[in-house]
């Protein structure tokens, strides 16, 4: 009786093994956990990167001189960013003219320095696995000098420019590389600007200035749809 018994439960014991395994089986392999997007990834971090061109306007006349913004881009939370950048641009030369009779003469070319500070506030309002929208309301100011010599007359070149508006566009990170740390971001959007230049003649005890001013509200492609790709166009680095 107690062979009986035992054999009983042996027989309970290894049919019920058998239900979960084969249960297990047609549950298939359990599904992996998911993944972080790419954008909640990088909240706490900060990104080091390239964040668009300006020009500013020195002198009256058309000259400008590009100033690249570099700068930096730290989210407090996945919704609410920061932006803060710096842009500068200098040059200078000097003409070497040597006659075929006569002393080599030298002289220098008009050298202008222009700098811009860029204050932004990306604010992002939907992420997906790889990318995430952003409304980025955005401020910058800008500052240019220069100077030249042009016989007996000193020139002086001022210029300054005041843009406020805001972009909205995509962020895009590489995590469907591995690289979730990089992003491309391009974006258009509407900005009101504000601008003026002066150019400042002396020669002996003569002094003559003119100066220009003007104000623009419109798109950031200005007038050439290709300059998405050169002034609205970020690329970041998160660290």
């Amino acid at each position: 009786m107690r062979q009986f018994k035992g054999f009983l439960q042996a027989s309970f014991l290894g049919l019920a093994g058998l239900l979960v395994s084969t249960g297990a089986m047609a549950q298939g392999p359990a599904a992996p956990a998911p993944t972080e997007p790419d954008h909640s990834s990088v909240v706490g971090s900060l990104g080091v990167g390239y964040l668009g061109a300006s020009q500013v306007a020195i002198g009256v006349g058309g000259t400008t001189m590009t100033a690249p913004v570099v700068g930096v881009r730290y989210w407090l939370d996945p919704m609410l960013g920061l932006d803060l950048g710096l842009g500068l641009g200098m040059t200078s030369g000097k003409t070497k003219t040597s006659p075929a009779n006569g002393p080599s003469e030298t002289e220098d070319d008009p050298s202008f320095t222009a700098f811009i500070i860029h204050a932004g506030v990306p604010l992002s309002l939907r992420e997906g696995k790889h990318y995430s929208f952003q409304i980025i309301p955005e401020a910058n100011f800008g500052m240019g000098t220069g100077s030249a010599e042009r016989g007996e007359a000193d020139i002086d070149y001022s210029g300054m420019r005041f843009d406020i508006g805001a972009r909205a566009g995509a962020e895009l990170h590489f995590g469907f590389i591995g690289v979730p740390e990089l992003s491309l971001q391009g974006s258009v959007g509407l900005q009101f600007s504000t601008a003026s230049a002066k150019t400042e003649t002396k020669q002996a005890d003569q002094k003559s200035k003119v100066e220009a001013s003007a104000t623009r509200l419109g798109t950031t492609v200005h007038d050439n749809p290709w300059n998405i790709f050169t002034t609205n166009v970020a690329a970041l680095y998160y660290f």
